[in-house]
């Protein structure tokens, strides 16, 4: 009996504490804890808007349970880390614009935020990209260093919008350099060649399109041109005879100089597996790089026939 109630009275002060560690937080608690977590989410959102990298991760739980999805791709806190640096070195500013949040309290060291926002992106190579429908949720724990992220998680659509920062380049003045009948040596014996008048005929450019081995026709095609206002870029349908179409979108990023992606990597063409790019120079000549991975795999020298 003597043995029963020693444990009975063991047990008292643990029942008692976990009944005080568990027990409801009052409104004025969440109140205060609400004002430090909304604290904590917008040093986090300022961080990315100022696409500061050291104070984003400084912002997160240093822990190996870590983890943030990004449109259902997953990452740990080494990959959050090695990864925020070189997206944001890509970008010049966000805007993140939170429309509503709201907090959960799962328990006393724990707190859910969840948020709509969108997001503005400037690049510093000129693009502008809005994120929308975007749904923002976190887990902040309760540390000694303050509150911090435990787990993140973000949707979003992304589309791509008119640029407004790139000097006030007109596309549509710009893309005239076009006019002409070009040649490009593709190797030995081998040219394409491609001609335009400049002009937008019933809001449409078009091309005539040519591959030659030794002088002698082997391929012929047509490319139609149209100008998306929206997005600032022109979208380019190409058709060999024989062949499926072909959809690009391109851009000039310089008064002399074009971007292209393939249709599907124009909202992230930062992303893109492959890209091209094409100097137009004084002299009559232009030069267009194709890129696999960032990393040159073939160029062609291109000259104006008349």
């Amino acid at each position: 009996m003597k043995t029963k109630w020693l444990l009975f009275l063991l047990l008292i002060p643990l029942f008692a504490c976990t009944t005080q560690s568990t027990s409801p937080l009052s409104k004025a608690e969440k109140d205060k804890i609400q004002g430090e977590v909304k604290a904590a989410a917008n040093e986090i959102r300022k961080a990315c808007d100022e696409v500061n990298a050291d104070a984003l991760t400084g912002a997160i739980l240093d822990s190996p349970d870590f983890l943030y999805m990004m449109n259902g791709n997953v990452i740990t806190h080494k990959e959050f880390v090695e990864n925020v640096k070189p997206i944001f070195a890509e970008m010049k500013s966000q805007k993140i614009t939170i429309l509503d949040e709201q907090f959960a309290f799962p328990d006393n060291t724990s707190v859910l935020y969840v948020a709509n926002y969108t997001d503005t992106v400037h690049y510093k190579d000129g693009r502008v990209t809005l994120d929308e429908s975007g749904i923002w949720t976190m887990l902040f724990k309760n540390t000694d260093k303050g509150w911090k992220m435990a787990y993140g998680s973000e949707t979003f659509i992304t589309r791509p919008l008119l640029d407004k920062s790139t000097g006030g380049l007109n596309q549509m003045e710009l893309v005239k350099q076009f006019a002409g009948t070009w040649k490009g040596e593709m190797g030995k014996d081998t040219s394409f060649v491609w001609s335009s008048n400049g002009e937008f005929k019933d809001n449409v450019l078009l091309f005539d399109l040519k591959m030659m081995v030794k002088g002698k026709l082997i391929s012929e095609g047509k490319s139609s041109v149209v100008y998306d206002k929206r997005s600032g870029k022109f979208i380019e349908t190409e058709q060999i005879k024989g062949s499926d179409p072909v959809v690009y979108a391109w851009w000039f990023t310089a008064n002399n100089m074009i971007n292209s992606v393939m249709i599907h990597d124009i909202a992230t063409p930062d992303k893109a597996a492959m890209n091209a790019t094409l100097e137009f120079s004084k002299d009559g000549t232009a030069k267009q790089v194709f890129y696999k991975s960032e990393k040159e795999v073939w160029s062609v020298n291109y000259t104006r026939q008349k």
